[in-house]
């Protein structure tokens, strides 16, 4: 599913004899869960952040399969819904010792006769958020700068110190280029909130490698293809989550790696999704 589309599923309800109920709802909840324990300081955290909580009545629609007593008729009952999405939110993650997103879909039924208890029945789901590539703010230029603090150097206070370097081309005639997923995590301390601690896990979604067609020649410009899964989730956009997905093109060499961010969007979903 994506964002702003709709939901939709079925109730299914079997009756062997007839019942009085008290109503019928369905509830969409999004949790976004974190927790591991740290190895070096031996401290636990966990974070929770229940993001979305839609609530349908159906009860109208149930009544269609009950006596005015509201009394649910014996036998099979089919009660279709439907519901829109919320516009905030996020990609369904599952990352053991992570954490996760899961949405779930949950039908609760009240049945007053049995002491007000409720029957209940769950079912998982996915949600990608839809990320237009086209929309203005994508196309808006932008740069990246990166630090690296070297240790061991010595230069005169208040002056300048120059260093420079020299790479080979004769050790650069094959490459490894992956496309690579990034799960930022982040928790908080069970006891102590200000404490907060982040894990990350990278996996190479897909990875080529390509050698120069004339080796010791000068330099090759090569186009090379990577195919998108469909199941792959889109770039986060939003910041101070506690799960954030991020992606970029990882250029292996002997001696250092060349790191590219790239944004992977989303369509929306053709058609209708049973």
């Amino acid at each position: 599913m994506n964002k702003d589309e709709h939901v939709q599923g079925v109730i299914d309800v079997g009756c062997t004899r007839e019942v009085r109920i008290g109503g019928l709802l369905v509830r969409l909840t999004g949790v976004v869960e974190t927790g591991w324990r740290n190895k070096n300081s031996d401290l636990s955290y966990e974070s929770r952040h229940n993001f979305m909580d839609e609530l349908i009545d159906l009860t109208t629609m149930i009544a269609d399969h009950c006596t005015e007593e509201f009394y649910l008729l014996e036998g099979r009952h089919s009660v279709p819904f439907e519901a829109r999405l919320p516009m905030d939110v996020l990609s369904s993650v599952n990352r053991d010792n992570y954490g996760s997103v899961r949405y779930t879909c949950t039908a609760l039924m009240a049945i007053p006769e049995d002491g007000d208890t409720e029957m209940v029945a769950e079912k998982t789901f996915k949600v990608f958020p839809y990320l237009n590539l086209d929309a203005p703010y994508m196309r808006d230029s932008t740069s990246t700068t990166e630090e690296e603090l070297i240790v061991g150097c010595c230069g005169r206070k208040r002056g300048t110190i120059v260093a420079s370097m020299k790479v080979q081309e004769e050790h650069h005639e094959c490459v490894l280029i992956s496309l690579c997923q990034q799960l930022d995590f982040v928790s908080t301390n069970r006891y102590e909130t200000h404490l907060m601690d982040r894990k990350s896990v990278t996996i190479a979604v897909e990875s080529h490698g390509t050698c120069k067609a004339r080796p010791g020649s000068g330099p090759e410009t090569k186009e090379i293809e990577f195919s998108i899964p469909s199941h792959l989730p889109p770039t986060s956009i939003h910041a101070d989550r506690l799960v954030t997905i991020s992606y970029f093109f990882k250029l292996d060499l002997e001696q250092f790696d060349i790191i590219v961010p790239v944004i992977i969007g989303t369509s929306k979903t053709p058609g209708t999704i049973e």
